[in-house]
């Protein structure tokens, strides 16, 4: 299931050196998509802080499911319900992937009582006021970009390959380009920069706490940071910890396939 929060994979280090000279941009991103692995099913109870510009927190609670419901063409389906604060409790987003075609996404907001389907027109917008847009929620199909590897530099704890990704359409793309720093160890983008296509500028900046590990056999990122780099604005999405200290996500438990649906985007159940 390709999504942003955990990555399975682990590859020898013989091996990858006696194929690092021939690897590609696209082969880097080919492996940093091909080797994400959430299992099939995926629930977590997550964090999403948003923070100005002067370190003000404003604290909610999500908790979030994901099944596979295609293992052949490997789609899934995401949903997502606030639990915390009161002010955006209730309200619940639902993501289906496609094949060949852009996600569909809907969301439910208690204030408005219905669901309403977010349309690609809206693909730039603030995915309920944090520094993620729905663009930055969906997936991005490596062919839709020319992938290049810039150099090869350690960040924090790992050696990484720098690949610069440009739309192959402008037109159909979010930011002018990308520039992600993937890990040679995991293959996980753990600092990716998007580039403004009216400026040019560094637009945002989204980071990757180097604390990666395996939960359940399935290598897990845990903390991830999008920040605004025009506002000052940040927002940190992570997994919350239980009294035990262990962080609250598992794989593989059954899911009722009902709670992908839109009926319960509206009902809670």
């Amino acid at each position: 299931m390709r999504r942003r929060i955990s990555i399975l994979f682990l590859i020898i280090t013989l091996t990858f050196t006696s194929q690092a000279f021939a690897m590609t941009g696209r082969d880097v991103m080919d492996k940093a998509k091909d080797i994400i692995n959430d299992g099939d099913s995926m629930h977590a109870l997550m964090g999403m802080d948003l923070i100005d510009d002067d370190g003000e927190v404003q604290a909610r609670k999500i908790e979030v499911w994901g099944i596979t419901y295609n293992q052949s063409k490997d789609l899934s389906k995401v949903v997502m319900e606030f639990r915390t604060p009161a002010s955006i409790k209730g309200t619940r987003f639902l993501q289906v992937e496609n094949d060949g075609r852009d996600d569909d996404k809907w969301i439910y907001l208690p204030s408005l009582g219905r669901v309403r389907r977010i349309s690609s027109s809206e693909g730039s917008k603030s995915f309920v006021g944090s520094d993620f847009t729905y663009d930055d929620m969906s997936s991005r199909e490596v062919d839709e970009d020319n992938h290049k590897i810039l150099r090869e530099e350690k960040l924090g704890d790992y050696d990484c390959y720098v690949v610069e990704s440009i739309p192959k359409n402008s037109e159909d793309a979010q930011y002018a380009k990308r520039i992600s720093w993937v890990t040679k160890e995991h293959f996980v983008p753990v600092r990716v920069e998007m580039y403004s296509k009216k400026t040019g500028d560094l637009q945002k900046l989204l980071t990757v706490k180097h604390n990666i590990k395996k939960i359940d056999g399935i290598w897990t990122v845990f903390d991830a940071l999008m920040k605004d780099m025009e506002s000052g604005h940040s927002t940190k999405l992570y997994i919350i910890r239980g009294k035990s200290g262990a962080p609250y996500i598992e794989y593989n438990k059954k899911i009722s396939p009902v709670r992908f649906t839109k009926r319960f985007l509206k009902t809670g159940r």
